[in-house]
């Protein structure tokens, strides 16, 4: 005997179709490859938060480093994997702007580093006219030890030239360098000038938001000249990440918690609409394939 629809279980049903038709679909997996949490964002988010975050926009595989370093284990820890650390020369709370000058730096990353535990260096800042030098001891002690551990060194670079970084990454051709925020305000042109020359750096993309360093969108959100064609060139050489602090940028907060990870759904948003520009093959590899490989993640346990 064949039961009736009575017409609220239609209503229902239809109701129902509606809306499972209607429900957005999820983001493309995406790895996010220039994170912190920092001392001063741990004051108003919790680890579990952030990783729920990532969860959120469907980041499934990240980079984190810490200001202390110990704080990227943790989050780490708490994501069974998914979250990688790198070890930060700025160990502790308070050395960012003297951090060169500190004779223990060097021994504490040696033994940090020993245990196996770290995926990286960095970020390493260094700032043209302001210091660390290029070749100072310290700098040139963090470079070793990447090479020593077979790991790669996140390095930033404020200079008004791609010409900074070039005696680093040609002299020292067996380290692989990850190049943050493609050299903050350089343009595709200058970046292009240190790939041709450097094969042995990468390039990430974090900060070139409207929010920090700008330079990769115009006010029509659309790819500025020759980043396009530099990308489609070097399609295995890009990543991208969200480097989600706030106050950077804003010396007078200095003081203020960071609150960096409240506006993260803007900035992955952000890239994930310039990507869209690319070819599909390159939008893939940019987005997830090349942090994956980069960063050996299938070797996690």
């Amino acid at each position: 005997m064949t039961k009736k629809l009575t017409p609220l279980l239609v209503l229902l049903m239809l109701l129902n179709a509606c809306s499972l038709r209607d429900e957005p679909p999820l983001p493309t997996p995406m790895a996010d490859i220039h994170l912190h949490y920092n001392w001063n964002q741990a004051e108003v988010i919790t680890p579990k938060e952030v990783l729920e975050i990532l969860k959120k926009h469907h980041v499934t595989h990240a980079v984190v480093s810490s200001r202390p370093s110990k704080m990227a284990l943790e989050l780490s820890e708490l994501s069974q994997g998914r979250v990688l650390p790198i070890y930060s020369p700025y160990y502790k709370a308070g050395i960012k702007q003297t951090w060169f000058l500190k004779k223990e730096v060097l021994e504490e990353a040696r033994v940090a580093l020993a245990t196996g535990r770290y995926a990286g260096i960095g970020e390493m800042h260094l700032v043209s006219g302001s210091g660390p030098h290029r070749n100072s001891p310290v700098v040139l002690g963090f470079i070793e030890l990447a090479r020593q551990y077979q790991i790669p060194l996140l390095i930033h670079t404020d200079a008004s030239s791609s010409d900074y970084l070039k005696p680093i990454c040609q002299k020292h051709s067996d380290v692989r360098f990850l190049w943050a925020h493609a050299g903050g305000i350089l343009n595709a042109a200058e970046v292009d000038r240190l790939m041709g020359v450097c094969p042995n750096v990468w390039v990430e993309l974090s900060a070139r938001d409207p929010w920090h360093y700008d330079g990769l969108v115009g006010a029509d959100k659309q790819l500025l000249p020759g980043w396009k064609d530099l990308f489609e060139k070097y399609p295995e050489r890009f990543m991208t990440g969200t480097d989600p602090v706030w106050n950077a940028h804003q010396t007078y907060r200095w003081y203020e918690a960071d609150e960096g990870w409240f506006h993260y759904q803007k900035l992955n948003e952000f890239h994930r609409q310039w990507m869209q520009q690319l070819s599909a093959s390159t939008e893939k590899k940019i987005r997830i394939d090349n942090a994956l490989k980069f960063f050996n993640f299938n070797a996690v346990k």
